[in-house]
């Protein structure tokens, strides 16, 4: 279970970069968004999912989910994986 909601998250990351709601941050936390992203995409151990999604949310708290490019779709995706995370 643990791959499918690694992969969830990973992918309702990915549709919100290209919607641009991480656009404000620095480019130093874009990159270690981006490198845990690929990292999680390619892990082989729970643990290190657990690490890098903490991570991941860590950075979510700066995202501009009010940002006009963002779809009604792309929020559900993103409230769907987060409610499956309990945040």
């Amino acid at each position: 279970m643990k791959t499918n909601s690694s992969e969830l998250l990973v992918n309702a990351t990915g549709q919100l970069m290209q919607q641009h709601i991480f656009d404000h941050l620095s480019d130093e936390k874009l990159a270690k968004m981006n490198s845990c992203l690929q990292k999680l995409g390619n892990h082989n151990s729970a643990f290190v999912a657990d690490h890098l999604e903490q991570q991941l949310f860590d950075l979510f708290g700066e995202a501009d989910l009010f940002d006009e490019s963002i779809t009604p779709q792309s929020l559900h995706q993103w409230q769907s994986v987060m409610s499956f995370y309990g945040k």
